[in-house]
């Protein structure tokens, strides 16, 4: 009898274990134990990411279990290869022991110090870690896409470079991810979309959202391919560059982008969104004198479709 109850016991405690590491995200310890936002941007996580000892630049990478997040910034920490210039470099922070470790360098960034390095992005999965490179000495090296995989719990530390396929041109930004196995890239208002398998990358069309707007920089898709938010300069907006969202019509086409107004928005350039894994906050870049990255309730994206099916 005593014997049944211990292996009863250990059982449930293995299942307790496992809907806690998949419930991470729903803890107080997730995004650093900070309390969420309102639908009022917030900086976020003040001395961690949105440091004052560097310039945060691209979107922030939440991983699918939300123990990671990655993030990049310029810094004058690592200079250019005459010393001349700050550099741009991954950082990262992991739950750990019941703790979120101290902001770190990325290991696999270290041979490219002099370079640049930024815009992490997870696939879907978490198994893969995606970002963008540019060699030293700069003025003879293009941006091309390289990813990290994950084996037994750690990153690799050796860059491998993604297919001509997908740096094929010479701004090879991130890419964003859908759950149709869908790729998207943006290059100077052209949305490239590919299909994705196992690190394949097979170009297959390019999408306009709105002949009227020019989406610029990297972009965020929603899993399900049903809205996306971009950054643009419009007649429409604040001052600067602006951030735009775009919902899926009933006939599967893009409806009239919509400024996601003025506590998005401000004077001050908004740029490179993206969406936490659990699909509770938006988080995005503004141009502070620290490009601080903010994030807000996606009560606020829901609020915009509500207006956008009123229309």
């Amino acid at each position: 009898m005593n014997r049944l109850i211990f292996i009863l016991l250990a059982v449930f405690g293995l299942i307790s274990c496992n809907l806690k590491e998949k419930n991470f995200l729903d803890s107080k310890d997730a995004y650093f134990g900070l309390t969420p936002p309102g639908i009022i941007p917030e900086v976020f996580a003040p001395g961690i990411v949105s440091d004052s000892t560097w310039a945060e630049h691209c979107q922030v990478a939440v991983s699918p279990k939300g123990d990671e997040i990655y993030w990049s910034a310029w810094t004058g920490e690592y200079k250019s290869e005459n010393g001349e210039k700050n550099t741009e470099q991954i950082f990262y922070s992991n739950f750990e022991n019941g703790k979120w470790t101290k902001p770190a360098l990325a290991e696999f960034i270290k041979g490219n110090l002099h370079g640049l390095n930024g815009g992490p992005v997870f696939s879907l999965d978490g198994k893969k870690l995606f970002f963008y490179q540019v060699k030293s000495p700069w003025v003879t090296s293009g941006m091309n896409t390289y990813y990290v995989e994950k084996k037994n719990e750690k990153w690799g530390n050796e860059p491998i470079v993604v297919g001509q396929a997908y740096n094929a041109e010479s701004q090879n930004y991130s890419p964003i991810f859908s759950k149709k196995g869908i790729a998207y890239k943006n290059l100077f208002g052209k949305i490239s979309k590919f299909t994705y398998e196992n690190v394949d990358f097979a170009l297959t069309d390019s999408i306009i959202i709105h002949k009227d707007f020019r989406p610029v920089w990297n972009f965020y898709m929603s899993p399900n391919e049903n809205y996306v938010i971009f950054a643009a300069i419009h007649d429409d907006g604040y001052g600067d560059v602006d951030l735009y969202i775009s919902f899926k019509t009933n006939d599967a086409e893009w409806g009239y982008p919509i400024n996601m107004g003025p506590d998005i928005n401000t004077e001050l350039r908004e740029r490179f969104p993206t969406v936490s894994p659990d699909g509770k906050y938006l988080f995005f870049m503004r141009h502070t004198p620290g490009q601080d990255i903010f994030w807000v309730s996606t009560e606020v994206i829901e609020n915009l479709r509500t207006k956008h099916l009123s229309k």
